[in-house]
């Protein structure tokens, strides 16, 4: 298997690139940078998987089809669309337990309380987007790191995420702001359509009865200060985007500062 998922959406943002040198030129051939940099990413991947080199393997049989080896070739949209659908397959087959990205659905008014929660994820070892890659790994409209890009419009991008190839851990962040917001129930009623895994957490005093069939409630819920419910969350991430375990001094060290933080700003906002 590849060293991690990124491996595999590197080849799809691959052939991302080449159909969208198709959409350019019509279609491609002999060197093409992006298509023949994707037939040496996709040969690796299966050099270092020969057990899926079987030509009883769907995804391999097509791909090593349209692989056009040594030849003279023109790959046209029909046949790079069909490259690209492939390769998701492959990837939500090979890792059905991984994810790459997390989508916080909350409520603006909530920001502090999320900006808390996202630097805790961060400490736990979520990627920070880098000048190199900027491609964020958190999905949170009001948090500094993880701003979409200027000019573009947030609703086209939550559309992005829900209609894309990632695997996509939901939190949704539960206070009675949330439940003020036509919004944020509709990116609720979104998450459950998608079928996607999500953990509901909910603020210190929040009344869970107001939760009542928004989503399905076999997922365990916890509150946002509960030190025993976030070890758990964050051995989850561990094992969900492939980190290692910080030691038990910094964990303990962060989320404490993060249970008091959150606390102290939960009272001001709620005695104002």
């Amino acid at each position: 298997m590849p060293t991690s998922i990124a491996d595999i959406n590197h080849i799809i943002n691959l052939c991302d690139m080449f159909i969208e040198d198709i959409h350019h030129f019509g279609s491609i051939s002999n060197g093409n940078a992006h298509y023949e940099e994707y037939k040496d990413k996709i040969s690796l991947f299966f050099h270092q998987n020969q057990n899926l080199r079987n030509n009883e393997f769907a995804p391999y049989v097509i791909l090593d089809y349209l692989h056009f080896n040594g030849r003279p070739f023109t790959v046209n949209l029909s046949e790079a669309t069909m490259i690209k659908n492939t390769v998701v397959e492959l990837k939500h087959d090979l890792f059905k337990n991984k994810y790459d990205k997390i989508f916080i659905s909350h409520r603006e008014k909530d920001k502090k309380q999320v900006e808390l929660f996202i630097d805790l994820l961060y400490s736990i070892g979520i990627p920070h987007p880098t000048v190199i890659n900027k491609e964020n790994s958190i999905f949170c409209t009001s948090h500094p790191a993880c701003y979409i890009q200027n000019g573009e419009r947030n609703l086209d991008e939550i559309k992005r995420y829900f209609q894309s190839h990632y695997h996509i851990f939901y939190i949704l962040w539960y206070t009675d702001n949330y439940f003020e917001s036509q919004a944020c129930l509709n990116e609720a009623g979104a998450i459950w359509a998608s079928s996607g895994r999500y953990q509901e957490i909910l603020a210190p005093s929040f009344d869970y009865g107001k939760i009542g069939g928004l989503l399905d409630k076999q997922p365990v819920w916890f509150r946002t200060t509960d030190k025993y419910r976030l070890n758990i969350l964050k051995e989850q991430l561990e094992g969900m985007f492939g980190i290692q375990p910080l030691t038990t001094n910094a964990w303990e060290n962060a989320r404490d500062s993060y249970i008091e933080r959150i606390n102290e700003i939960y009272f001001q906002e709620n005695v104002e």
